[in-house]
């Protein structure tokens, strides 16, 4: 290893280039501060310590080293050899409570940062506790030392003291070699072919890896990664480190790759993953000139272990212990290089590669020891987590210890103690069989087991007997003469109500009504429709709601598939239609069906002979309703509900909630959805008055929340939407208000602002419910809102239920754990109506409970520590997107945190490319629109980039089935309609973009590459990262870190970033597109917007060598004046070309600018310059003088349009900037209209788009410019439209006929007239004028 010129800059080491760019990040680098502590017990010589001390730091010069930037490059800048040890000296001799200000000395001086520019990059802090008694504080940081660099210092340190206290002079030998020459030799080595060869390795053996290990987490991850963390200690006894350690043997492994395969399978179990990596250290030390060097050798290997296929313990020891050997044979390639190699998704929120690493340390690491002095290593916690979750062990004296290291801002220190727990627990298992499957291993223990299963199920209430049509007439007793049921103008008080109900039960028994039969109800919401539901109850029959406002095939399928007797309806001459599917969306019985009568209530109940209670009797599994939801195939399904999980929810309402006899409740939801079961049955059971929602009052919140406080409503169910209309302004929208209960669901809401109304209404109580139609309405419900920034949970199981988070196999999973949501208990439905199979797969057996059954929710859920459930979505909305997994339900829960925000849904679509896409859709009632940049940054702030809708999509509501339910179908057609067609999304579109559109070309040597690239994606690295913000820096004046890189990684991101700073106007409206080597140019002029950034695909089309330049007019930037006429506009922009003139010139312009480059060719051509030639870009002209004067201003939303059009809504862009492309967009077309292009001598050439436009104006424009051509004149047909003349095919059809006008200009003698044959899709016509001026047309 030879040593290297120190007069040359001297290179980073890859791993200390990986941890220069770190530190950028805020917070990163205290994650890679080295503290050591020890006490120092006896007669210590202080200055010998400190000569000692210095002594290292001549000795190794990477002790003296800082990590200077040039240019944005980084190098080593090695100090001067007797620069010395920065030893601090710190006296609390007779200080109170000692111990506590010397855990805080050890805090500050393991926490304060390192500046790696000035350095130094070692400290030390000597404090004195009394006369023989020291403690000696040294802080590294990690660009120069490792773990075994600490153990090289103690014994060095050790010796040089003994030397110099016992007067002799430094015993050690000189270093081979320094840091730095390891350095620069790793990176000639590297180069000559060993990079290639180990990217190869990596690249396949981390090839489809996942981007991110997906822990359950106890907050959300933050949108940059959050360096900050904790410990808990992990302790694995003699008797199953043996057991461990044998099982290792018997296969051939060892105990370190033995702990690792239990760590990846707790890791796999905890993710839900069947492919883990994991992250270890290696010492990387390969020659022996190394061993004895200070310095940061360690390199990090990714150890990917397969879990899949049920392998046997033994097996998955196999497996890993051969994916560990072939990972550190190729360890030497740099950890950094690695991750370019195989390119991950770059995330500020977490690290490349792996989230989880294994630390195993050498139980060898030597300790400080000085002759004469005690020494005794101190512990202290850390307060840094450079990874989610660090496993540090350490095997010694038989046994293995150490700390899980976890990250504070994922995990709760409970999560981390219990993840340790759950390691054990796997260990156990390993040892105790190698031969059974890893599949038949758990996580949970049986304390943990017992937890889930029993604890959190506890909900035992012991059932009122009382059926629900007792219990009303129980109350009809107690208060006849109170009101019961109020819509409007209408009222019956309770003995009315109960005369009503006993008619039409009479009448329905007599038509055949009893248990289990079924009575359809085709009412509009009214008095009338309680009655009707009454006397289905009291018939002993089951009512089927039927939402008049269905379509009439859907609700005549619905009553057939049912077998219902009849139904009932409330306006006369009601049909009766032929109970058959009239459409696919509805249930589909046999053609053969019977009709079903459907009669009107009045009559039903006239004919009743008697209004006596009819005294049927009811058991608690007998139907009580069915009510049907959408089926996966497209059919309803008929959830068939029976009375016992009505009546238990009743009971737990009661239990929790009390009654409220006499006190107005309100019945808000449609009565075709269960939530109304409660919301008719709860008042009308315990005394209340039951109040129905008018239908002009339901709609709007605020309307409904007038309406609740004039009628003094003290209980109601809300849709999420009102919800968060009222959470805006709590105090405010609940003033006045009698509630006491409000329930709500469906939906994520944020548990703070929920939180929030109950403060704002003292007695209020919320109620966050969950619960399918299978279950009785909800059968769990979050209470006591905290003010928490979370996602409210969707609470505890309600009396008498059971919730299961269980894996595929139908084991619980653990805590934290995401898995699907099965329901047991009382609240179950019967099933399916007349659909066996599909009851049978939906509700299965209860493997805990045995006999009894559990529903299969297809949602996705986890219990929280404390016994509640966290909705998180459901099992058919996660989506796999660029490599990471997918919950929709997290995306639309920080949707609804955004202001004005009512109601958010993300679905999963396809691009025209066929590429998978995020699209968001927002209700936002009547709030002004947002632009899509606004959205984004919003979300940024709180989700990764993978996690940002690519599509927005606001509207005042977002669309809903039939019964209710979002309707996707519908979104995805209005997010498809409401993309508008664009142009220009590739290429820059002002100075910003254009800037760093070179840049990025100059750094990536790339020559194509769009706005809306990904940076790492198009083969940007890290330190080409760094090379970016100091170009940028260059360029705008302005700081740009490289964290704002990673936040902002595409050319329109990071354009939008730098508009909110001072990137200043450009020098010049004259921009260069592209030098070329001065052997011809192109000029390309605004059209009437006023920019040129349009003409960029252009200039890609054409060669390389070719310049390319753009005019854009004055006026674009705010503070420019704009020029009065196409005239002046020319004159102008003629002196901007003098030093251009040189060579063969096109001017082109695409429509507008096809007028200012017609007369710059013009003004050209009269001053003697006879190698010019223009080309019109589909640029119009008549000598119409009316048709001149009909042009006129666009207005603003007109204008917009065309912005959005041209893609030049991007982000950052201001209102100020878009009314000045305002102006100047309806100024140039005002100067167009009094413009008469003046016959010119320049050769001109008229690329006219043929798509979409009559043959006589074609022809009209045509003949136009052939009248003003005294040159040569051409034109060249082209099947595009206007708008598409410099997209795809049609921009290379400019490209070719311009590069045709270079070739002739180039040539000495003037242009002879030609005919060039047309390409396929295009015709071309030339005209030539001859000497004497008569035209000739080939």
């Amino acid at each position: 290893m030879p040593p290297v010129d120190r007069t040359t800059p001297l290179a980073l080491s890859y791993a200390q280039q990986r941890l220069w760019v770190l530190s950028q990040m805020q917070g990163a680098s205290e994650a890679y501060h080295m503290p050591m502590a020890v006490e120092l017990r006896g007669a210590l010589d202080r200055a010998a310590l400190g000569r000692a001390l210095d002594a290292l730091v001549a000795r190794h010069e990477v002790l003296r080293t800082r990590l200077v930037a040039v240019a944005g490059v980084p190098f080593q800048r090695v100090g001067p050899a007797d620069a010395g040890f920065p030893l601090a000296f710190a006296d609390l001799t007779g200080a109170p409570d000692t111990q506590a200000q010397l855990a805080i000395l050890q805090r500050e001086e393991a926490s304060a940062p390192f500046d790696l520019e000035r350095g130094p990059l070692a400290r030390g802090r000597l404090v004195m506790l009394g006369t023989e008694r020291h403690v000696l504080l040294l802080t590294l940081h990690h660009t120069v030392c490792d773990g075994w660099s600490m153990s090289v210092l103690n014994r060095e340190l050790g010796a040089v003291y003994a030397a110099f206290t016992s007067g002799a002079g430094d015993p050690l030998l000189p270093l081979p070699v320094q840091y730095a020459d390891y350095a620069a030799w790793q990176r000639q080595w590297l180069s000559e072919g060993a990079t290639e060869r180990q990217s190869a390795y990596w690249r396949k053996a981390l090839a489809g890896a996942p981007a991110l290990l997906e822990l359950p987490t106890d907050r959300p991850r933050p949108a940059e990664q959050d360096y900050r963390g904790a410990q808990v200690p992990v302790a694995i006894d003699k008797e199953l480190t043996a057991a461990l350690r044998a099982l290792g043997k018997q296969n051939g492994s060892t105990l370190f790759k033995t702990v690792l395969t239990g760590w990846a399978l707790t890791l796999s179990r905890l993710a839900g993953t069947e492919d883990v990596v994991i992250g270890a250290p290696a010492a990387n030390r390969t020659r022996p000139e190394l061993e004895g060097l200070i310095g940061f050798f360690v390199n990090t290997v990714a150890l990917r272990v397969d879990l899949s296929g049920e392998p046997t313990v033994a097996d998955l020891l196999r497996r890993t212990d051969a994916a560990t050997l072939s990972a550190l044979h190729h360890q030497d390639l740099p950890f950094e290089q690695v991750v370019e190699a195989v390119n991950p998704p770059r995330n500020l929120g977490h690290t490349p590669l792996f989230q989880a690493m294994l630390a195993w340390q050498k139980a060898t690491e030597e300790t400080l020891e000085l002759p004469g002095v005690e020494s005794v290593p101190l512990e202290f916690p850390r307060f840094t987590a450079a990874f989610d979750l660090t496993l540090c062990l350490t095997a010694r004296d038989g046994r293995v210890t150490g700390e899980l290291d976890y990250a504070t801002a994922l995990f709760d220190a409970a999560t981390a103690e219990r993840h340790v727990r759950q390691l054990l627990h796997v260990l156990r298992q390993m040892a105790d069989d190698p031969h059974q499957s890893v599949a038949s291993l758990t996580l949970l223990d049986e304390r943990e087991l017992r937890q889930v299963l029993v604890e959190f199920n506890d909900t035992e209430l012991v059932p009122n007997p009382a059926g629900l049509v007792e219990r009303f007439e129980v109350r009809v007793r107690e208060r006849p003469d109170q009101v019961a049921v109020v819509h409007e103008a209408e009222r019956l008080d309770y003995a009315t109500l109960d005369r009503r109900a006993n008619r039409v039960a009479q009448a329905l028994i007599a038509r055949g009504v009893g248990t289990d039969r079924v009575v359809g109800l085709h009412m509009s919401l009214s008095v009338d429709l309680v009655v009707a539901m009454l006397g289905v109850l009291k018939a002993s029959g089951a009512y089927l709601p039927l939402d008049p406002a269905l379509p009439h095939a859907r609700l005549a399928g619905m009553v057939a598939d049912s077998g219902a007797v009849l139904v009932l309806g409330d306006t006369d001459g009601a049909p009766a239609p032929s109970a058959r599917p009239q459409d696919d969306t509805a249930p589909g019985p046999d053609d053969d069906a019977p009709s079903t009568p459907w009669l009107r209530l009045a009559s039903v109940e006239a004919d009743a002979p008697r209004d006596d209670a009819p005294g049927t009797s009811f058991r608690p599994d007998d139907l009580a309703y069915v009510i049907y939801t959408s089926g996966s195939t497209g059919h309803p399904k008929g959830v068939a509900a029976t009375h016992r999980g009505i009546l238990n929810l009743l009971d737990y309402w009661s239990e929790e909630f009390g009654a409220t006899p006499g006190l107005p409740s309100a019945m808000w939801p449609s009565f075709a959805f269960d939530a109304s079961v409660q919301e008719f049955l709860l008042p009308l059971t315990t005394g209340g008055v039951l109040q129905l929602v008018p239908r002009d009052v339901r709609e709007d919140p605020e309307t409904l929340t007038a309406w609740m406080r004039e009628h003094r409503i003290v209980d109601i169910l809300l849709p999420p939407s009102f919800v968060r209309w009222i959470c805006e302004a709590p105090e405010e929208r609940l003033a006045g208000l009698a509630l006491r209960c409000v329930r709500t669901g469906l939906e994520p809401l944020p548990e703070d602002a929920l939180h929030r109304m109950e403060q704002a209404l003292p007695g209020l109580r919320v109620l966050n419910g969950y619960g399918p139609t299978e279950t009785a309405l909800y059968c769990t419900a979050h209470l006591d809102p905290q003010p928490l920034a979370r996602q409210a949970p969707i609470g505890r199981p309600v009396a008498n239920t059971r919730m299961y988070v269980l894996d595929e196999r139908l084991r619980p999973v653990p805590i934290g754990v995401a898995g699907e949501l099965y329901i047991a208990g009382s609240g179950l439905a019967r099933g399916y109506l007349n659909r066996p199979e599909l009851t049978a797969e939906r509700f299965v057996p209860d493997p805990f409970v045995p006999g009894a059954r559990m529903y299969r929710s297809g949602d996705i859920a986890r219990w929280l520590p404390d016994g509640q459930l966290l909705y998180v979505g459901r099992r058919d909305h996660q989506v796999k997107l660029r490599g990471f997994r997918i919950e929709l339900g997290e995306i639309e829960a920080t949707l609804l945190e955004q202001r004005g925000v009512r109601e958010a849904a993300v679905l999963a679509d396809r691009d025209a490319a066929g590429e998978p896409r995020l699209v968001a859709a927002v209700g936002v009632g009547d709030a002004a629109p947002r632009r899509v940049a606004e959205w984004r940054a919003a979300l940024a702030l709180r989700l990764p980039g993978h996690m940002i809708p690519a599509v927005f999509v606001e509207l005042p509501r977002l669309p809903v089935t039939d019964n209710g339910k979002l309707d996707r179908a519908a979104l995805l057609a209005l997010a498809h309609t409401s993309l508008p067609a664009q142009v220009n999304q590739a290429t820059p579109r002002d100075h910003i973009e254009l800037t760093l559109y070179q840049i990025w070309q100059d750094l990536l040597l790339r020559p194509e590459m769009g706005i809306r690239d990904d940076f790492f994606d198009i083969g940007g690295t890290s330190i080409s990262a760094i090379k970016l913000a100091h170009a940028v820096r260059e360029a705008f004046g302005e700081d740009l870190s490289v964290r704002d890189v990673l936040l902002h990684p595409t050319i329109e991101d990071l354009g939008g970033r730098l508009r909110r700073g001072a990137s200043g106007a450009p020098p010049s409206n004259l921009l260069d597109f592209r030098a070329g080597d001065g052997g011809a140019r192109v000029v390309c002029v605004h059209p009437a917007g006023g920019t040129a950034f349009c003409y960029l695909s252009l200039a890609k089309a054409l060669p390389d060598s070719v310049g390319v330049h753009g005019i854009q007019s004055p006026g674009v930037n705010p503070g420019e004046s704009f020029l009065p006429t196409v005239e002046a506009m020319a004159a102008s922009y003629v002196e901007l070309l003098t030093p251009l003139l040189d060579a063969p010139l096109v001017l082109t312009g695409l429509s507008y600018g096809g007028l200012v480059a017609h007369e710059m060719g013009r003004l050209l051509a009269a001053a003697g310059h006879d190698r010019v030639s223009v080309v019109l870009l589909d640029t119009q002209g008549t000598d119409d003088p009316g048709r001149r004067a009909a042009v006129a201003p666009v207005d603003m939303a007109e204008f917009r349009d065309k912005l959005v059009k041209f893609n030049g809504m991007y982000p950052g862009i201001e209102d100020r900037q878009i009314a000045q492309y305002f102006h100047i967009y309806n100024h140039n077309r005002l100067t167009a209209a009094s413009h008469i292009p003046a016959p010119t001598p320049a050769r001109t050439v008229l690329m006219q788009a043929v798509e979409g436009a009559p043959g006589p104006l074609l022809e009209e424009v045509r003949g136009f410019w052939r009248r003003r051509a005294e040159g040569d004149y051409l034109v060249e047909r082209v099947r595009c439209d206007h708008w598409e003349m410099l997209e795809s095919e049609a921009v290379l059809r400019v490209a070719a006929a311009i590069e045709a006008e270079l070739t002739g200009l180039a040539e000495p003698r003037p242009l002879p007239a030609t005919t060039r044959t047309a390409a396929a899709g295009s015709v071309r016509e030339t005209t030539t004028r001859t000497a004497a001026g008569s035209a000739r047309e080939n």
